[in-house]
């Protein structure tokens, strides 16, 4: 009978050799030149041993002390190799039980409990991606959409992400590794991990169906402050459009931003528009813009700048131009969820102060933020039938019917 290897040498062993934390008795060991270490290659050692009265066979690394017990054995290789890899499976299964206890302690929000802005935000990200015709996964794949225009611009877009992964909304793939791969931490209709899918249809049913199923706000402020916030980043891309033509960079700070909402409050944002034009078109005249915004430079003058201009338009009682918002400036998702799919507006919305296009949708708004059954008080409410000033409401809970005036 012929072995299937060729033994080039023999050693025997007598005596008992503690290796690896198990003691072998090593009976022969020979060279098998046909067999090779899966780790590194090289030729293996045939080994006979004993343990404990027990015939023990396996290969051995003659260069990395690999170890290769037959399938049925319920050995063990120490290698070093071996060992380190044991060692990481360990560690990983440590943070995995770690994690799932950090999970049951942490706070998973409800869909709902989540602000206005945040939703917006969300439904902006997930409109186009979580459909029925469109094939997706359960992640938010960051890394490979930040540059698309779901926000006016990217400093805002990029804050708004932070802010979600901050609070635990949103979560990274892997905990130990920034791989801008994240998950959906929240509950819907107190379900956990619900699909990407399942979270979309909600947000669309609260931003595209004029609140008759639910309402995506807690008070009415909410709103107004999403909407000043919101024009006030179209402010900002467009002086950062306009000074991309001459390679300046610009910003907006908190400073300036003030400065935008008092503006806001007797200037249409067409109108403030035209006179950031005017001011840019000056300073750069006037080779006043830095290349780079350092310390908010060139934001700072800017905002001199239209100080300046204000205050001589309303002592000298100019008319302010309008310039109409550039059909070359991408208009962002977030802003057309907003001003065009939730609140109904049109362009016009850049043509007259905010606060006229505001003081028209507040009074709805509001009703639907406070209203309630007046049989039983819960807030669940269905619409029944809704003209432009009178809605009927039915109650999910004691299927009460009311009608009630919005103005």
């Amino acid at each position: 009978m012929h072995h299937s290897f060729m033994p080039t040498c023999i050693i025997f062993y007598l005596g008992t050799i503690g290796f690896f934390s198990m003691d072998l008795q090593i009976l022969q060991k020979q060279l098998d030149e046909s067999s090779h270490c899966p780790l590194c290659q090289a030729s293996m050692y045939w080994v006979e041993a004993e343990q404990y009265t027990q015939d023990i066979q396996f290969h051995e690394c003659s260069h990395c002390e690999h170890r290769v017990f037959k399938p049925d054995s319920n050995m063990n290789c120490h290698c070093t190799q071996c060992t380190a890899q044991r060692k990481k499976q360990t560690q990983q299964a440590l943070l995995q039980e770690q994690r799932k206890y950090k999970a049951k302690d942490e706070i998973i929000y409800s869909l709902n409990q989540l602000s206005f802005l945040h939703k917006l935000f969300l439904l902006s990200l997930l409109d186009g991606y979580a459909r029925e015709d469109i094939q997706h996964d359960e992640m938010i794949h960051w890394k490979n959409i930040k540059y698309h225009e779901f926000t006016p611009n990217f400093l805002f877009q990029n804050h708004l992400i932070q802010d979600l992964v901050k609070v635990g909304i949103l979560k990274p793939q892997d905990s130990g590794i920034e791989t801008e791969h994240y998950y959906l931490n929240v509950r819907l209709d107190g379900y956990a991990e619900p699909s990407l899918f399942s979270i979309t249809h909600q947000l669309r049913q609260w931003f595209y169906e004029n609140l008759s199923l639910g309402v995506p706000f807690k008070s009415t402020d909410e709103v107004k402050d999403a909407l000043y916030l919101l024009l006030y980043q179209e402010i900002v891309q467009f002086m950062q459009f306009y000074c991309r033509t001459w390679g300046i960079q610009i910003a907006g700070n908190r400073s300036f931003q003030a400065f935008c909402y008092r503006l806001m409050e007797g200037l249409a944002i067409g109108q403030i528009y035209y006179l950031i034009q005017t001011a840019l078109e000056y300073l750069y005249k006037q080779k006043a813009l830095q290349p780079r915004n350092d310390k908010f430079i060139n934001t700072n003058l800017l905002k001199k700048t239209l100080e300046q201009y204000r205050e001589r338009a309303l002592a000298e009682r100019w008319e302010t131009s309008t310039l109409p918002r550039p059909h070359n400036i991408p208009f962002s998702k977030m802003s057309e969820v907003l001003l065009f799919k939730f609140l109904g507006y049109d362009e016009n919305i850049f043509f007259q102060p905010v606060w006229k296009s505001w003081r028209k949708i507040e009074p709805r708004l509001n009703f639907y933020s406070v209203k309630r059954c007046m049989y039983c008080g819960s807030n669940d409410l269905v619409v029944d039938y809704d003209a432009k000033d009178y809605v009927s409401l039915i109650c999910r809970q004691c299927k009460h019917q009311d009608h009630y005036f919005t103005r």
